[in-house]
């Protein structure tokens, strides 16, 4: 009973609710507010131009008892509530925007890698102010072509039909929707957001972020905060002949739900009606034109019914679809099944339909001992490690692998997401969780006994578990002993055409320059930083294990490089590989003073997560001796937990004083980082 309640309280009742609260639903209370100051506005306006007073009749067009409590709109409202129901079970199967982009980003890289982050030189601002415009772009024209398909192909007319039915206009109209249109338009969002998402990601790599007033984007935000609701009202909201060429008025909607003639198939567009005039759909606003609202024709719909509108329309688009080209399946079928849907939905009916629903929404929840995780570690690397806690625990785990994009995804997704758990490669990464609310706090005292309190987040949203240095491999030939100490030393002059590095763009690096920033100041790093790209052997390139090749073929002296690198290369399975390393040393840098730059992989907690205890159980296991144990044996990456011994590769490195700065400093640094990174084109 219990788990029944929590169903109906924390996710249907809530996810309700919700929607009438949440700034990124169209029916929030804040624009149904804005929208009644647009009428009071509006009335005022008239008035004082000396005509009757419009206040009044403006309200009425809007508040009217005799449109909300028609039957038209008590059918809405009921419709509000099965549909929360139907929706929860189907969601799951609907999150297709994971895969969509994870394939996407995979198949840019392996069929034109060779322009990953070709744009990621550009201005910082570039990347959202594009992305912001592009989303916007692309999600309005699709909708434009969903919608006119939904029009214009029969099966699809059967459903969207539902929407049209509606006798009565109010905002809660726009959820008068059916579920099979609910799954179509789902779809196109998750497309959508996959292909825009995917290429920005690999053109840009991590500057893409989305433009959000109250996390909305900016411009859907001024699109409902203006009105956007008046499109389901019965007040007449027209924006001028010029201006309608451009974006859709309420008005424009209004003649698109009109059964008059001349108005069918009129105005598709949501914000913008330029696809309107380019697909020869626009119909501009007319003064005077009294409108009559819903479906008309030789199929007359029960708008009322509920019964007649969640099963009607199957037996129609089957009809339309099947039995015109397929009369036999049609004859074999016979259809009496169908008779069912016809006699109204009963409150037995009622009740079973609420039930589906419910038994497949709460099927999720309450899923078996799974964990789905988001990680931007190769599966490769993480694999040993789900092996051991799987076999510890009986645990399953999923794994969606991505290097970029993951945070955006789980932002898209919201509550629907699948995500239990975030691993990801880098601190800066971790902040953007952080950031943008999407990791919940942890309170697990085997965790903070585990990992020191500058491996990890102040609130306890995220907890490092390995580290890596940033460290400096030299040649044994060309570099005398002590002739490099200290990270800073890399702008003297006298190394010149002697240092590889990758870009400077990249997270490791962005993190080493934040950490310089924190020791010495923003310009001391700017200094650094310019020196450095003076001090190139060549243009900035590859990835870590590049840099090392390069000394072991003479392009230059020393590089910088992560220190598990040096490790994987020694243990190398490409034998030629292994040769990379010979005749090299690692340099731990500022031994005597604050200690060697250090960053971190790390986890954390999805915030919608629907099994935070296995979530919880997964992090500390990551902490523990076993998982522990792998990172520096099989990674060689240092373990995040100081009880736990080095490997015998990495004490064969020598003892190192590392930097105890709070990693979460580095975070809060990156962004200044970037700035000068892009200032001095490394």
């Amino acid at each position: 009973m219990e788990p029944v309640l929590g169903w109906l309280f924390i996710d249907y009742l809530a996810g309700i609710f919700e929607s009438f609260v949440n700034p990124q639903k169209r029916v929030s209370l804040l624009y149904i507010f804005s929208a009644l100051i647009l009428v009071l506005v509006f009335g005022i306006i008239v008035s004082i131009k000396g005509r009757k007073s419009m206040i009044v009749a403006n309200l009425a067009a809007v508040v009217s008892s005799k449109i909300w409590f028609s039957k038209s709109s008590r059918a809405d409202i009921y419709m509000l509530f099965i549909n929360r129901a139907v929706m929860m079970g189907l969601s799951p199967l609907l999150l297709s925007r994971i895969a969509a982009t994870t394939f996407l980003f995979l198949f840019f890289h392996e069929t034109i890698g060779s322009y990953a982050g070709k744009l990621s030189y550009l201005p910082t601002w570039v990347a959202p102010v594009t992305y912001t415009v592009t989303l916007f772009i692309f999600d309005d024209m699709s909708r434009y072509l969903v919608h006119r398909a939904m029009h214009h192909f029969p099966p699809l007319w059967a459903f969207h039909k539902v929407h049209h039915s509606a006798e009565y206009l109010t905002p809660l109209t726009v959820l008068r929707t059916h579920p099979i249109e609910g799954v179509i338009f789902s779809l196109r969002s998750s497309i959508v957001q996959a292909v825009t998402i995917a290429s920005f990601v690999f053109l840009f790599g991590e500057k893409i972020d989305l433009i959000t007033v109250f996390g909305v984007n900016i411009f859907l935000f001024l699109f409902n905060i203006s009105g956007a609701n008046l499109r389901h009202s019965h007040f007449s909201l027209s924006y001028g002949t010029f201006w309608e060429r451009i974006f859709i008025s309420p008005a424009q909607h209004q003649i698109h739900h009109s059964i008059d003639v001349k108005h069918q198939n009129k105005n598709f567009g949501v914000v913008l009606s330029i696809w309107d005039r380019l697909g020869g759909s626009l119909f501009l606003a007319q003064k005077g034109e009294d409108l009559k609202f819903g479906v008309s024709g030789k199929s007359v719909f029960n708008s009322h019914n509920l019964g007649y509108l969640y099963l009607e329309p199957f037996k129609e688009a089957y009809k339309v679809a099947l039995l015109s080209k397929f009369s036999i399946l049609g004859r074999i079928m016979k259809l009496e099944f169908l008779s069912f849907f016809g006699k109204g939905l009963t409150q037995k009916n009622l009740f079973l339909l609420l039930a589906v629903g419910i038994i497949t929404g709460w099927s999720v929840p309450l899923g078996a001992k799974e964990l789905n995780i988001y990680s931007h570690r190769q599966p490769f690397l993480i694999n040993p490690f789900l092996r051991a806690f799987e076999a510890e625990t009986g645990i399953k785990t999923n794994v969606v692998f991505s290097s970029k994009g993951l945070a955006q995804r789980l932002l898209a997704e919201g509550k629907r997401s699948p995500a239990d758990v975030v691993l990801t490669v880098d601190i800066s990464r971790l902040n953007v969780y952080a950031d943008k609310n999407l990791l919940t706090p942890i309170n697990s005292k085997i965790l903070e006994s585990n990992i020191p309190a500058h491996l990890r987040d102040s609130k306890n949203r995220w907890f490092g578990l390995s580290k890596r240095a940033r460290i400096i491999v030299a040649s044994n030939d060309r570099v005398a002993a002590r002739e490099i100490s200290r990270i800073e030393d890399l702008s003297n002059p006298s190394w010149k055409g002697r240092i590889c590095s990758r870009p400077g763009s990249h997270v490791y690096n962005r993190a080493l320059l934040a950490s310089i920033i924190a020791a010495n100041g923003e310009a001391a790093a700017e200094n650094w930083a310019r020196g450095l790209v003076s001090n190139l052997a060549q243009r900035p390139q590859g990835n870590d294990r590049a840099q090392i090749k390069a000394i072991f073929q003479g392009v230059c002296d020393i590089a910088i490089v992560n220190s598990y690198y040096f490790g994987k290369l020694r243990f190398a399975k490409i034998l030629e590989q292994r040769e990379w390393t010979k005749g090299t040393r690692i340099i731990f840098t500022n031994q005597d003073d604050r200690g060697n730059h250090i960053n971190i992989s790390g986890a954390g907690v999805a915030k919608y997560s629907r099994n935070k205890e296995a979530a919880v159980k997964f992090l500390e296991f990551l902490s523990g001796p076993t998982a522990q144990k792998l990172y520096t044996e099989i990674n060689y990456e240092f373990p995040g937990n100081p009880k736990i011994p080095l490997s015998p590769e990495q004490l064969s490195w020598g003892e190192f004083v590392e930097d105890k700065l709070p990693i979460g400093v580095i975070a809060e640094l990156a962004p200044k980082a970037q700035i000068i990174i892009d200032r001095v084109g490394w």
